[in-house]
């Protein structure tokens, strides 16, 4: 289990700048990694009105989540430590970006929800996010097979009790860069008229991901949008993000007293595991549905899908490396850093909760 222990890296000579556009509800910056000009994401918690910070171990369920998922054989964006001694908080999780702006470009779930829908705000129509929602645009935008992506995290979520997959927590990579490779390539084999196409459609493409990737506030009317991400999904390779963003979870709300309660008594804590919820819906105005009946709504569809994600999870999964994972998950902090190291009743409290939820799924 040694692949999946997370580094630690201190940052604090990188270069920073805000990362103004996330839709989470944690603090999250941009850094510059100088020796080789790579961009990195560093998240910490919020920071409240007294000064404090929500749920101060919330970075540990982000890295924990990321490194079972690794170990369990899902695609998931990589975590590990980050270290700002010039940062308010100082510690947090640390990922490389997902893109490299001259290659490729994310596009997070609400842009293709909210191009298919113009009416749709997510703050005030928290009842239409919902699986047929998220199926009808990813038909529309040519995405469709991109569906047992999305269910595959919704798997992953019910494995790690996350409650928080919201519009901008997945999205699709569109690989701009490769794509006009691609063409190019065709080009130069091919001749005559199939090369003038080709080329109508190289530069289609690249004015089409030119206009997508402008921030000027003209381009941001829903119908261009929506007209400029359809021609992004048909023309350009996109494929399904890594699951990234998956830090809501874990029990990372609780008190240790709760924890302290909960590892006492069996009942209370699988009570605890079964009234998760998830954030997607399975129909439109009903409440939110549990992690585990979610998939069971969704297995009659997808039951070749599931079946093959259980028995992935099943063969991969045992509690002795759970507890190599999570007890050494903070093995690489420096000692004088020792006072960020996640408490050993959390680790316990992991250590219990993960094995119930695997159990459930199976049951599914």
């Amino acid at each position: 289990m040694d692949n999946y222990i997370p580094s630690f890296t201190d940052i604090s000579e990188w270069g920073k700048k805000p990362y103004s556009n996330t839709g989470g509800t944690r603090a999250k910056n941009i850094y510059i990694n100088r020796e080789n000009d790579t961009e990195f994401f560093f998240k910490g918690s919020k920071r409240l009105d007294d000064g404090t910070f929500k749920y101060p171990t919330e970075f540990w369920s982000e890295i924990i989540a990321s490194k079972i998922g690794e170990w369990l054989g899902f695609n998931i964006l990589d975590y590990n430590i980050g270290y700002d001694i010039n940062d308010e908080q100082q510690i947090g999780c640390l990922s490389k970006s997902m893109v490299v702006h001259t290659e490729n470009k994310l596009s997070e779930g609400v842009e293709y929800l909210r191009g298919y829908d113009p009416g749709y705000i997510p703050e005030f129509h928290e009842y239409k996010y919902t699986f047929n929602f998220i199926r009808e645009t990813l038909t529309s935008f040519e995405l469709k097979a991109k569906e047992k992506d999305f269910v595959e995290m919704l798997f992953f979520d019910s494995i790690i009790g996350n409650s928080d997959r919201h519009q901008e927590n997945w999205g699709f990579i569109s690989n701009f860069k490769e794509t006009i490779e691609e063409i190019n390539s065709e080009l130069r084999v091919h001749k005559g008229v199939f090369g003038r196409i080709g080329l109508r459609i190289l530069k289609f493409a690249a004015k089409g991901i030119q206009e997508i990737s402008s921030d000027k506030e003209e381009d941001n009317s829903f119908n261009i949008k929506q007209k400029l991400l359809k021609r992004q999904s048909s023309i350009i390779n996109t494929c399904f993000s890594p699951i990234y963003d998956s830090g809501c979870c874990l029990g990372r709300e609780l008190t240790d007293e709760k924890i302290i309660k909960m590892l006492e008594d069996k009942m209370m804590l699988e009570s605890y595991v079964l009234r998760g919820k998830a954030e997607v819906r399975w129909a439109e105005g009903k409440l939110k549905p549990k992690h585990f009946d979610l998939l069971k709504m969704l297995k009659p569809e997808f039951t070749q899908l599931c079946e093959e994600l259980q028995k992935r999870v099943s063969e991969n999964f045992s509690e002795e490396k759970l507890r190599l994972l999570i007890f050494n998950i903070d093995k690489n902090l420096p000692k004088e850093l020792s006072h960020f190291k996640l408490s050993t009743i959390r680790k316990e409290l992991i250590m219990k909760l993960i094995p119930l939820r695997v159990v459930k799924l199976m049951e599914i």
